[in-house]
């Protein structure tokens, strides 16, 4: 339990208040209390509580012990031969804390160390919540309550002197009036006030306090005052009380509140460490952080605080000697006694320091050389330096990264400077502001500044402003507050190579990059040209990647002012030069990664590539698919920027060379998107054999999709460009597209008959086989959804011949899987599982995470014909969670399709409904006709034991 007697008498038992009953039972808690540790006769208690005790007195105090005893826990009230006893044990009560405090405030005061005797007093006097045992009538308590306000006028009086000799003179003299007005006629107040005054040179007004206090001694009291401040009143006539060193406060004024950086502060408050480094890019917050924490900290600081911009990234920065002087200056030592050597005037700056306890914030630092002579030499001051460098040398300081805000944080700020209302009522446009800001502080004040200034402006107003990325930097000024300065700032911070490259990596359009990218741009080695930008905070590490690389990016805004300094300061054809190489790195790397994977997707017809850079291609050597994972938004910028700087060949290549993996791991919207681009640029530029590729990619990421309607349109296109290219092979497989497109758009006859044509066409003997094993694959599939399964069966067996024999394992993969679905339909389950067995091996070993899923729901049909149904359905389960986890209805549709047949199957045939509608619900969205018909014949089959309707099951599809 926690008791408290410095204010309204308190019990607390954990966080719950004990209510006491009246002010008699208070009354004896309260002596209890306050001789703890010793036992209370009754006789005391009952003089305590009563003028002229009742005869009754001794059986009402024995009632109000046992109602205590009641309220509180049963051991902390006891009783003996000699009377009451409050024994604490494992509780606590304020008045033990107090008094512990101040002894060691009094102790150090004995010791000479003032600053940890103001820091215990004040720790002390900080437990005082009001008058001691305010609640209790003056009547019962007065004599206990004026005890304890003289220990707390001495713990006070103990503090102002040691105030004093710490050199806070003019803090002194503005407490005591308050503390005399108490006290009138406390002569040691009194003489801490002449003190006072004599120290910051008011000799005259420290006179003047003395015949004051003669005077109202003389008239309230009739005595004079003692011989002690007479003696000081001598003392100060002969000019023997040394004037006090000057104490700065240099502090600039703090900011207001600060936004999302609580936590961060309170860990700056809480750190015993003397030098405090805040590091971070500029317009984080570094300085209006250290103020606070600086403002938070002065009161510990009775010897001063001192405050320097040491001018990082302006020329010249801050001498440190030159600004050593000015704080010597700032100290009292007059001008002409500042040394001009610069060791003796550190020499001396720390020699002052030592005396006393201060605060120094060194703001913007640009070097260690810069900050370490202006460190104190001893540990009871402290620094707090900020600086957009890491100061890694600074070994043993405390340091923190101040970054960005989150993007609560960042509406929160936005709505404290424009209006929490005006935020509020444009949320989406609030948000859009915030990530255009990138999340800095700085630029998020000037942008609700500019609000702010421009009531009549919407917000989105001010974010269509914001979005054009060349005009950004010009928007984000108002007043002195300027995004672009501060920047330039950080810029000029750093040698001309680094800038050189900021400037280069700004051209870059990925969000993020590896480190590879950097001395590609460059032209060289870079690794310690980006280190310095790193170091600088104008380039954020990100740490390794999956697979070891060290990732690094741009902020939006660090980025947009690199590219306007590289429009200004470089040549065009320096930054084409620049862009031309980091595309055909990036160019060498997919083109050997996609060589590297499995599957069956056109590739790009034999073209020489630039070597790849070193320390990726390794990279990709072992980890082709991985790389692509790691580099897939990368690569997919690179095609956007080679279609921007005009270099549509390299565009087309690299989509092309990326479709493969996109395709494999189920990226569509990504891959279309690439795709469109490309497209488009190639087009333009007419490179036509590059261009059918891309096209033909196009189809095969529309059936992806599900958009079939535009697959006659890319098929037709394909066979118009292959006729003028005069290309046998690409007229085959744009015919062949012809029939695809005809069987996904139900047109069932036709597609067969333009694929027996794509496959007469391909066995030409100048074709390669495999053009002729996709020709008969998908001759197969088309027999397939006529239900020709027989006939279906025989040509996907040869599509798989074919592939085998030209080595295309994912193909023949493939094969396999469109087999095994006609032999299952035919009821040749045996040799559908081994066929489906040697699909699932390939596919697994090319990381096909969709293939595996098609392939696990093939085997749970054939689970289910041979009454493997537990197989069946851990199969249709792991089937139907991965297409889901990678968006593919088709296969989502087709799963559960098997898992109403499974439900069938075991005759649980409501679950069966509920999965077919639900495969249903699916098909009509997506089509095709023969997958819907086919689902509805199922779930008609399947109501017939339900004793449901066809035409009702169809009017409510679930």
């Amino acid at each position: 339990m926690d008791f408290g007697v410095l204010g309204p008498l308190e019990v607390r038992n954990d966080d719950t208040v004990v209510k006491l009953a009246n002010g008699r039972e208070r009354l004896v808690l309260a002596v209890l209390l306050l001789n703890t540790g010793r036992p209370v006769s009754p006789e005391n208690l009952i003089d305590a509580l009563w003028d002229e005790p009742p005869p009754t007195a001794k059986a009402q105090l024995h009632n109000l012990v046992s109602q205590l005893r009641r309220r509180l826990r049963p051991d902390v009230i006891v009783s003996g031969p000699a009377g009451y006893e409050v024994r604490l044990a494992a509780h606590t009560l304020d008045l033990q804390e107090f008094r512990a405090l101040a002894a060691r405030g009094l102790r150090a005061i004995d010791d000479g160390d003032h600053p940890r005797a103001v820091a215990a007093l004040d720790e002390a006097l900080a437990l005082w919540r009001g008058p001691a045992l305010a609640d209790l009538p003056d009547k019962l308590a007065a004599g206990l309550r004026e005890a304890l306000h003289d220990e707390r006028v001495e713990a006070v009086e103990a503090r102002l002197g040691s105030r004093l000799a710490l050199g806070a003179a003019d803090e002194v003299l503005r407490e005591l009036p308050a503390l005399i007005a108490v006290h009138p006629y406390r002569e040691s107040l009194y003489a801490k006030q002449m003190l006072a005054l004599s120290a910051v040179g008011r000799r005259a007004d420290a006179l003047a306090c003395y015949q004051r206090v003669y005077r109202r001694f003389a008239d309230e009291l009739g005595v004079k005052p003692g011989q002690a401040l007479r003696d000081l009143e001598q003392r100060i006539l002969r000019d023997e009380i040394p004037a006090q060193a000057s104490v700065p406060r240099q502090l600039p004024p703090s900011p207001d509140p600060l936004t999302g950086r609580d936590d961060l502060l309170g860990e700056i408050l809480r750190s015993a460490n003397p030098i405090a480094l805040l590091t971070g890019q500029g317009g984080v917050g570094k300085t209006a952080l250290a103020l606070a924490a600086a403002h938070h900290l002065s009161p510990s600081f009775p010897g001063g605080q001192l405050y320097a911009d040491l001018a990082a990234g302006r020329e010249p920065p801050a001498d440190p000697h030159a600004v050593a002087g000015r704080f010597l200056r700032a100290l009292g030592v007059d001008g002409d006694r500042v040394p001009e050597d610069p060791d003796e005037r550190i020499a001396l700056y720390r020699s002052l320091l030592a005396e006393r306890r201060v605060l120094v914030v060194l703001d913007n630092a640009d070097s260690e050389a810069q900050v370490r002579p202006l460190l104190p030499g001893t540990a009871e001051c402290r620094t707090l330096i900020t600086t957009r460098h890491r100061l890694g040398a600074l070994v043993g300081s405390a340091r923190w990264t101040v970054p960005t805000l989150t993007a609560v944080d960042s509406l929160e700020l936005l709505g404290r400077v424009a209006g929490t209302g005006r935020v509020a009522a444009e949320a989406e446009a609030a948000t859009a502001i915030a990530g255009l800001c990138a999340h800095l502080p700085l630029a998020l004040v000037v942008a609700a500044g500019r609000l702010a200034a421009y009531p009549q402006w919407t917000l989105a107003e001010l974010r269509d402003r914001l979005s054009e990325e060349r005009g950004r930097l010009d928007e984000l000024r108002v007043g002195d507050l300027d995004v672009r300065a501060s920047l330039e700032v950080s810029y000029r911070t750093v040698a001309a190579g680094p800038r050189a490259l900021l400037r280069l990596l700004g051209l870059v359009q990925a969000q993020d990059w590896p480190a590879w990218v950097a001395g590609t741009l460059f032209g060289g080695p870079a690794a310690r040209l980006l280190a310095d930008l790193t170091d600088a905070h104008l380039v954020q590490p990100l740490g390794r990647d999956s697979l070891g690389q060290e990732r690094f990016r741009l902020h939006d805004l660090i980025a947009g002012f690199a590219r306007e300094r590289a429009d200004t300061e470089d040549d065009a054809d320096v930054r084409a030069a620049a862009v031309a190489r980091l595309l055909e790195g990036w160019l060498a790397l997919a083109v050997d990664a996609d060589g590297r994977i499995s599957h069956s997707l056109i590739r790009e017809s034999s073209v020489d590539s630039p070597a790849p850079p070193p320390e990726p291609a390794e990279i990709v050597r072992e980890n082709p698919a991985e790389w692509f994972e790691a580099e897939r938004r990368g690569l997919a910028a690179a095609v956007y920027q080679a279609c921007h700087a005009g270099d549509a060949k390299t565009a087309g290549r690299l989509a092309l060379r990326l479709s493969g993996f996109l395709w494999l791991r189920s990226y569509d919207e990504d891959w279309a998107d690439a795709l469109r681009h490309a497209v488009s640029a190639v087009r333009a530029a007419g490179h036509g054999e590059l261009l059918i590729r891309l096209v033909d990619a196009q189809f095969e990421v529309a059936m992806q999709r599900h958009h079939y309607a535009e697959l006659p349109g890319l098929a037709d296109e394909q066979q118009e460009i292959a006729a003028r290219l005069g290309d046998r092979p690409l007229r085959v497989r744009a015919l062949r597209n012809i029939g695809r497109a005809a069987l996904r758009l139900d047109e069932i006859e036709m597609g067969i008959d333009v694929l027996t044509w794509a496959v007469a066409a391909a066995r030409h003997p100048e074709l390669p086989p495999g053009a002729l094993g996709d020709c008969v694959a998908s001759l197969g599939w088309a027999l397939r959804e006529a239900g020709d399964l027989t006939r279906s069966a025989a040509l996907m067996a040869e599509a798989g011949d074919l592939d085998r024999a030209t080595g295309q394992t994912l193909r023949y993969a493939l094969r396999r899987y469109h087999l095994a679905l006609a032999l299952t339909g035919l009821g040749r389950t045996a040799e559908a599982r081994v066929a489906l067995t040697e699909s699932m091996e390939i596919t697994r070993d090319a990381g096909d995470d969709l293939g595996c899923a098609y392939v696990d729901q093939a085997l749970a049909d054939v689970d289910i014909l041979d009454g493997h149904f537990a197989d069946a359905r851990r199969r249709i389960d792991r089937a139907l969670d991965t297409h889901r986890i990678l968006g593919d209805a088709d296969g989502e549709a087709t799963a559960l399709r098997s898992r109403g047949s499974l439900a069938a199957a075991e005759g649980r045939f409501t679950d069966a409904v509920t999965a077919f509608r639900g495969s249903l619900a699916i098909w009509r969205r997506i089509g095709p006709k023969t997958e819907i018909d086919l689902t509805e014949a199922l779930l008609e089959k399947t109501l017939l034991p339900v004793g449901n309707e066809r035409n009702s099951a169809l009017r409510h599809p679930g």
